[in-house]
């Protein structure tokens, strides 16, 4: 059985073999070297906009004339520098939120195919289309189309967008074998058969690797594999310096819960055993060196779904990512482009943690402030609604003594009713006792003396007992001899000297200015008393037989 020192020695002298001739290799491809990249050109075209999507995309163009080195990684073109590490396999589009769906190269094309989208419960809905193609040896050129569809309160917001950029030739990388050694191949060789493309690595030279450093990080390939149930593959795993040199660290493999509880084994070398009957999904393994993990994902299809699924996901011919699952160890520097790519995506992870830490900041002040708003509101709306109270205690009152007052009013409106209903019943039984009484009562009553003079006005009546204008009784003595009358300021009734109050109203009675002789006021007879039933003329207020006031005839 092999030991794990010499299976180490075997790999470390297999990555010397693979340094040696991946550079003779890459130095064939007609696009290794250095490239002048061009102006990124955004083209936006805004199909509707919200004000709550924030600001409205704008085309523009952005940098242009930086340095940039294309290196062949068997498919896959990489483009490193310009501030970003891009591959052929990947969405221009920086978003960290996009997922390849799609990646198609044929072997003697030149045209890289890339299909990228958000997944189905991000709000920010994505779809781009991306396309490398060569158009030469000296020029490359990157378009990318797609959409952005924004679900908003307000509404939804879409745009969609068109990036340009090429890459121009500024000098090719040399071989790294002599002509002579490659002219000394055997001119009949046989062509290799296809395979699927092997994964790429940039080891330093074996000087180098001969002292390597400390660790820098553990790499595990491929970071994503898809195999069928009843399969079996082996994970490569490694510890490199910051050379790229690999060291003798071992590694240990974990499966997760659910790779477990599906039967799914992983040994110490990585390699990985599906039963058979193992159900379709992904599952989680784990590399482990000195403290730092490094995660991979086995997919696992039936043999009916294995085409679609590696066409889905994106992987190549074997079934298998082209990158590698990398950890870095503390205090290295890590100077692959591979790494540099997952340094870029780490800083971008951190930026998009930032953004969402400030807006949960910004949300939580923004709580607090509308919290506070809130009691203000409430503690106004209590007191408005206090005030609201209290007014419709004091209009309820107000109608209870409006009430009463009316229930007063009702009530001495009752009693004067009835008292009038007593006074006409009292008036006719009056007048029935005089009916009774015949004639002569009557004609007895009706006969005063001869000549009367009223205290009041002075005038001097004749077969009547109280004066027809003021109703006062009637005095046998000459109106010369009478003296001063006193005057009822409410009833406008005058009364004798010594009479201090008006018997009807009980107000105090005031005293004449002088005698007022009226002259006589002829007018046809318009009054009859109530009691007696006889007629007067219209100027007789009073009944000049008993002294009730006149009513006047219809």
């Amino acid at each position: 059985m092999t030991s794990p020192r010499s299976l180490i020695l075997a790999l470390w002298f297999t990555a010397v073999v693979v340094c040696g001739f991946g550079r003779t290799a890459r130095a064939e491809s007609p696009f290794d070297g250095k490239w002048r990249q061009s102006a990124l050109r955004e083209d936006f075209t805004v199909q509707k906009w919200q004000t709550g999507c924030g600001p409205q995309p704008r085309s523009s163009s952005t940098g242009g004339g930086e340095t940039v080195s294309v290196r062949a990684e068997g498919d896959v073109l990489s483009f490193v520098g310009g501030g970003r590490v891009f591959r052929s396999n990947q969405c221009y589009d920086p978003l960290p939120s996009l997922v390849r769906e799609t990646y198609s190269h044929a072997a003697d094309s030149r045209l890289w195919r890339t299909r990228c989208a958000t997944p189905p419960g991000d709000p920010r809905k994505t779809v781009m289309q991306t396309l490398v193609a060569a158009t030469s040896d000296t020029h490359i050129e990157v378009t990318e189309t797609g959409r952005y569809e924004i679900a908003h309160e307000d509404g939804l917001c879409v745009a969609d967008v068109r990036r340009t950029r090429s890459f121009d030739l500024i000098q090719k990388d040399t071989p790294a074998a002599p002509a002579s050694a490659t002219a000394s191949a055997p001119a009949t060789a046989p062509a290799p058969t296809a395979a699927p493309p092997a994964p790429k690595e940039e080891p330093k030279p074996t000087s180098t690797c001969a002292t390597p450093g400390p660790a820098a990080r553990l790499e595990v390939r491929p970071s994503k594999k898809l195999l069928r149930a009843g399969e079996s593959f082996t994970f490569r795993a490694k510890v490199v310096d910051r050379d790229g040199c690999p060291l003798v660290d071992e590694v240990k493999w974990t499966a997760s819960k659910e790779a477990a509880g599906a039967h799914v084994t992983v040994d110490a070398k990585g390699l990985v055993s599906v039963p058979e009957g193992t159900p379709e999904g992904e599952y989680g393994l784990e590399a482990t060196s000195d403290g730092k993990s490094a995660k991979v994902t086995l997919s696992i299809s039936t043999a009916a779904n294995y085409d679609a699924l590696l066409a889905k996901d994106g992987l190549n011919s074997a079934g298998e990512t082209d990158t590698a699952s990398v950890t870095s160890f503390p205090g290295a520097s890590i100077g692959s482009s591979e790494v540099a790519a997952e340094d870029g995506h780490n800083r971008r992870r951190a930026i998009f943690v930032a953004v969402i830490g400030s807006l949960v900041v910004a949300l939580g002040i923004a709580y607090f402030v509308l919290r506070k708003r809130q009691s203000k509101a409430q503690a106004l709306e209590a007191d408005t609604l206090n005030r609201y109270e209290e007014r419709v205690r004091e209009t309820a009152a107000r109608n209870e003594a409006g009430e009463a007052e009316y229930e007063a009013k009702r009530r001495a409106h009752d009693e004067s009713v009835r008292a009038a209903e007593e006074a006409k019943a009292k008036l006719a039984q009056a007048r029935a006792a005089r009916a009774a009484a015949g004639p002569r009562a009557t004609a007895a009553v009706a006969q005063p003396a001869e000549e009367r003079s009223c205290p009041t006005c002075k005038r001097t009546f004749k077969d009547t007992l109280f004066c027809p204008h003021d109703g006062t009784k009637l005095s046998e003595k000459p109106a010369e001899d009478l003296g001063s009358s006193l005057l009822c300021p409410t009833c406008k009734r005058a009364f004798p000297e010594g009479t201090r109050t008006c018997p009807e109203h009980g107000d105090e009675l005031a005293p004449l200015p002088g005698p007022a002789r009226a002259a006589p006021v002829k007018a046809a007879k318009g009054k009859i008393c109530p009691s007696c039933g006889a007629r007067f003329e219209g100027a007789a207020t009073f009944c000049g037989k008993d002294g009730t006031s006149l009513v006047l005839l219809n």
